[in-house]
């Protein structure tokens, strides 16, 4: 009995004076269910997947169920309303899943005062606070990626291949391999390349740190969402991001200074560098014109170039090496009808891939949107502010009524109308099967004035990465395991754990 009484009197004791671990958790509790209210205020009248009809708590679960399995709660809800609408909960938002192509349309064709993706861009990845304000408000360096870095692709894909190699070939050791992580360094060797030049894409620090500040900013987007603005620039203190940065800045500050000494004197008659900072220096408005500004940016396009890339392309490797041979063995053929004789990779052998393209994009698989204020669709469907407007990308690269059998892999699907097109001479047909083209059924980069700007770049990198691979290692599973996807949100993400067997081909 007196130990029963001493008990209680602790605990009696505890609440008059918790300590402060527990009061730091009943302020977090406190506020994510503030934000959790002031989010869910109103919902639209749409029909609901995941959710119970017990009131209590109800989108709570209903977000518990969704972190269980994401992509199954999307499937059934396209299964059931694919001519409509549906809505599920997440522990951020509510999110509301457009699958008519009319509406799909409707809401690309809609004005950025309406529904606007630069805004959206900015909550996904929190960027005002993970990667500066200019990169979340300026976006003078958009035209420069859809134009001047695609421009020059075919020039730079023989500068770049050998990127590729020399990568693989420092980093393919003993057998079983991490694939994820070899990916990862080639992307980011050959995106700096391309986006610096010589000197850091081979500077090891350099690499590193860019890797690591792409994956803080997706972790730090995630941690700092739930809570208010104002809380948030306190809130990045406790992540690497800073540090980062300042690593960054230790390198790209006298590269930058460089740059801007060549505008100046006689300096003026030496040639530019050819490369992604002296485009941005070159179309960069007063505000932008600073060491800040730009090495900001550069950190926002290894970002944008790094991790996307990285999972897919590993994913594409993951698929092959789980497939029977034949994948394999035809795009080897293919591969060799296209290296040059002393076996890289040329301006005008890259297109051709055309067998590689489409095993890529069978492969490849949301487009999301922050309504910011409340969007009327032309039926009369009300979506409120504060949820995410969605379009199932995965479904309807898997509808029946798009394409034939969509959920068998055929990794030649998109090649085969490709070749009966060249050979009639189909120039559009033969466009319209690309990876890199898009439209209203195919939307991994997105459609229309929203479509991807770096989705060519990113293309070529991974083309790179197989054209290497493919002709110089066998690739299997080891025995006893798969590939697991895991969900971020509602991105599918690759086992960066998993092992691969990779030996040398003789």
């Amino acid at each position: 009995m007196n130990k029963t009484r001493a008990a209680i009197r602790t605990v009696c004791l505890q609440l008059e004076n918790p300590p402060a671990s527990t009061l730091y958790a009943l302020i977090f509790v406190g506020i994510c269910a503030l934000k959790w209210i002031s989010d869910y205020r109103k919902q639209a009248k749409v029909p609901g997947v995941g959710y119970d009809s017990f009131p209590l708590l109800r989108q709570w679960r209903a977000a518990f169920r969704f972190m269980m399995n994401p992509r199954k709660l999307i499937v059934e809800g396209y299964d059931k309303y694919k001519d409509g609408y549906f809505r599920f909960s997440t522990p951020q938002y509510e999110y509301v899943v457009v699958s008519e192509i009319s509406r799909i349309n409707e809401i690309l064709a809609a004005p950025e005062s309406s529904l606007s993706f630069i805004d959206s861009s900015n909550e996904a990845f929190q960027i005002p606070w993970t990667m500066g304000m200019g990169v979340a408000y300026n976006h003078y360096h958009t035209p420069i990626v859809r134009t001047k870095l695609t421009q020059k692709i075919q020039n730079l894909v023989p500068i770049l291949f050998p990127e590729v190699s020399a990568t693989f070939d420092r980093l393919v050791g003993a057998s079983p391999v991490c694939l994820y992580d070899i990916n990862v360094q080639a992307i980011a060797r050959v995106s700096s390349k391309a986006f610096v030049g010589d000197l850091l894409c081979h500077n090891e620090e350099y690499l590193n740190n860019a890797i690591g500040y792409a994956e803080s900013v997706l972790v730090s987007a995630e941690m700092i969402r739930i809570f208010p603005d104002w809380m948030k620039p306190a809130l990045m203190t406790l992540t690497p991001i800073a540090r980062q940065k300042k690593i960054a800045a230790k390198f790209l500050y006298p590269l930058i200074k460089e740059r801007f000494a060549l505008e100046e004197g006689d300096s003026k008659k030496a040639a530019k560098p050819d490369d992604m900072l002296q485009w941005l220096i070159d179309a960069a408005p007063p505000s932008e014109r600073t060491l800040e500004r730009l090495s900001e940016i550069v950190m926002a396009l290894n970002v944008a170039s790094l991790h996307t890339t990285t999972m897919t392309v590993t994913n594409i490797l993951y698929r092959l090496a789980s497939e029977p041979p034949y994948y394999t063995e035809e795009l080897r053929k293919e591969i060799a009808e296209n290296l040059t004789a002393d076996g890289s990779l040329d301006k005008t052998k890259i297109g051709k891939l055309k067998k590689m393209d489409s095993f890529m994009r069978e492969r490849v698989v949301e487009l999301l949107i922050l309504v910011w204020k409340d969007y009327r669709f032309k039926d009369g469907t009300v979506i409120p502010r504060g949820t995410v407007l969605a379009v199932p990308s995965y479904c309807l690269h898997r509808d029946p009524a798009v394409y034939t059998k969509p959920r068998d892999f055929d990794g030649f699907r998109f090649s085969r109308p490709r070749e009966v097109a060249a050979d009639g001479g189909k120039t559009n047909e033969n466009i319209k099967h690309q990876m890199v083209s898009t439209d209203i059924n195919y939307l991994a980069f997105g459609h229309g004035k929203h479509a991807c700007p770096g989705r060519f770049f990113a293309v070529n990198e991974m083309k790179m990465i197989l054209a290497h691979i493919l002709p110089n290692y066998d690739l299997r599973l080891a025995f006893g395991t798969a590939p697991k996807e895991t969900f971020l949100g509602t991105l599918g993400v690759p086992d960066s754990k998993l092992k691969v067997l990779m030996r040398a081909r003789q």
